[in-house]
C-alpha cells in the first residue's frame, strides 16, 4: 500500500478531521491516527459515527478542517463523501465501483488482494509518519474486534508487535476473562468446561487446593501459578472424559496479553470487548478517555452494557421458537425489543453457543428502518450476500465473508429473509 500521497497531505495539513467507526476497529484507528497526527502537533478533532450518512456529512462539512481522513469506514460511500476538500480513506470495506474523485485519496488494501483491519492500516500509515511504534497495541485490539488477528497481513502486524515486546501470546485455557474475571465465573461460562454450577465449579476448584482468593481479591486464571494451570488443565481434562464431552482440542486456545498497558485492558481480547461495549453504548468520548488512560467511567460504563445483554438474552431465548429457520440457519427477528446497535452482538453470542447454527442474521428496527446482522462458521460470503439483496430491497449492505451488516426498510423484512434463504439454498 502506497501511503505517500496521504502522508503528504497529514504532513501539510495543520486542522485535520478524523471521521471513523463506533465499533472496537473503528475506535482503535481513531486512537492511532489522533495520536500520531497530535504528535505531529496537528489541532485534531475526532466524529464517530454508526455509518455514513447524508446526515454524518451534513455534521462534518461545517467544520473548519483542511483535511478529512475517514478511517474504517468510507470506501462504500465514495459517491456521498464532500467534492470539495482533501479526504483521505483508510478503509477495509467493499469499496462503492466508481471512478476515486480527485479530492479523495482512498488506501484499502483489497485494490492488492491483501485482509488488514481498518486499525492496521492506520498503523501502517501512522509508522510512517512517525515513530509510533507503541500504537500497534491497537492495531492488535482492533484486529481481534474484527476477528482479523490471524487473517492476511494481520498476522504481520501480530508478529511485528510480538517482536517489538508490544504483544505476549500465550497458550491457556480457552475461556474469557483470563486476567480481570474471576476464575470461577470464566469457568462456569465456558463452553469447554461440563460444570456450569457455580456450587460445584467452586468445589471443583477447592477440590484442587486452587484458592479463589488472594492478595485480597478474586483470583482470575492470570493469577495462577504455573503449577496450578497445570493441575487444573489436567483435572478440566478428566472432567471431560467422565462427562463424555468429546475431543480436547477445544480445551485450549492463545492469550493475547499486551505488556505495556494497565491490568484492566492487558488482555487484548478484554481490551475488544470492552471497546466494542462502549462504541454499542454510544459512549464514544468516554471510549476515547479511556483510551488515553482515564479508567474512571469503565466499570459503570461495563455494567449497564451486561445488564442489557442479559435482558436481550433473556428475551431471544424466551422467544427462541418463535424465529424462522432453515437447515443450518437461524434468523432473530428482534423487531423493536432489542437495540438495533447491539443485535451484533447478540448473533454473535448465538452462532457462539449453538453449535448447529452455522449462520445466524439478526434484524432489529430503527425508525422506519432494520439494520441487519449476520455471522457465519461455515464457507460463505456473507459480504456479497448482503450486498446484493439488501440492494434488492432498497437497502444497503456489507462488510466481510463471515460477518456483515446493512440497513433495509423494515416492511422488507420477510422479502430479505427469503431471498437469503434462496442464495444459501445454492452454496448448501
Amino acid at each position: 500500500m502506497d501511503f505517500t500521497k496521504a502522508l503528504e497531505e497529514a504532513k501539510k495539513a495543520n486542522k485535520i478531521l478524523i471521521v471513523s467507526h463506533y465499533d472496537c476497529d473503528g475506535l482503535c484507528s481513531a486512537k492511532i491516527l489522533s495520536t500520531a497526527l497530535e504528535r505531529e502537533g496537528k489541532e485534531i478533532k475526532i466524529k464517530i459515527a454508526k455509518e455514513l450518512s447524508e446526515e454524518i456529512i451534513k455534521e462534518i462539512e461545517p467544520i473548519e478542517k483542511d483535511l478529512t481522513i475517514f478511517s474504517d469506514l468510507g470506501s462504500g460511500y465514495l459517491s456521498m463523501l464532500p467534492k470539495e476538500g482533501k479526504i483521505i480513506i483508510l478503509d477495509h470495506h467493499t469499496m462503492e465501483e466508481i471512478e476515486v474523485p480527485e479530492n479523495i485519496i482512498q488506501i484499502n488494501p483489497i485494490n492488492e488482494e491483501k485482509e488488514l483491519c481498518g486499525a492496521g492500516i492506520c498503523y501502517l500509515f501512522a509508522s510512517k509518519l512517525g515513530n509510533n511504534q507503541d500504537l500497534i497495541d491497537y492495531a492488535v485490539v482492533g484486529s481481534i474486534g474484527d476477528n482479523q488477528l490471524n487473517v492476511g497481513e494481520n498476522l504481520k502486524i501480530k508478529e511485528k508487535a510480538k517482536k517489538l515486546g508490544r504483544l505476549k501470546v500465550e497458550k491457556g485455557l480457552k475461556i474469557f476473562g483470563h486476567v480481570n474475571r474471576p476464575l470461577h465465573e470464566s469457568l462456569r461460562n465456558s463452553s469447554m468446561f461440563p460444570l456450569n454450577n457455580h456450587s460445584e465449579v467452586v468445589q471443583f476448584l477447592s477440590d484442587l487446593d486452587i484458592d479463589l482468593v488472594g492478595n485480597g481479591r478474586l483470583k482470575s486464571y492470570y493469577d495462577l501459578t504455573k503449577e496450578e494451570k497445570g493441575r487444573l488443565v489436567l483435572e478440566i481434562i478428566k472432567e471431560r472424559i467422565r462427562n463424555d464431552f468429546g475431543e480436547h482440542n477445544d480445551v485450549f486456545s492463545e492469550i493475547y496479553l499486551l505488556p505495556y498497558q494497565s491490568r484492566k485492558l492487558i488482555d487484548a481480547l478484554e481490551y475488544s470487548t470492552i471497546l466494542n461495549a462502549f462504541g454499542r453504548s454510544e459512549k464514544y468520548d468516554e471510549a476515547l478517555e479511556m483510551m488515553k488512560g482515564n479508567l474512571d467511567i469503565l466499570e459503570d460504563v461495563l455494567k449497564e452494557y451486561r445488564r442489557k445483554i442479559a435482558d436481550y438474552l433473556s428475551w431471544t431465548n424466551k422467544n427462541i421458537k418463535n424465529f424462522q429457520e432453515f437447515n443450518d440457519a437461524l434468523f432473530i427477528n428482534a423487531k423493536e425489543n432489542i437495540d438495533p446497535n447491539m443485535i451484533g452482538t447478540i448473533i454473535s453470542i448465538f452462532i457462539n453457543t449453538f453449535a448447529e447454527k452455522k449462520v445466524v442474521v439478526g434484524l432489529a428496527r430503527e425508525g422506519e428502518n432494520t439494520k441487519i446482522s449476520a455471522r457465519a462458521k461455515r464457507e460463505i460470503d456473507l459480504d456479497k450476500i448482503l450486498t446484493d439483496i439488501c440492494e434488492k430491497v432498497g437497502g444497503s449492505g456489507g462488510g466481510h465473508k463471515q460477518a456483515a451488516g446493512g440497513k433495509i426498510p423494515k416492511n422488507k423484512e420477510e422479502e430479505f429473509v427469503k431471498y437469503f434463504i434462496e442464495n444459501i439454498q445454492k452454496t448448501a
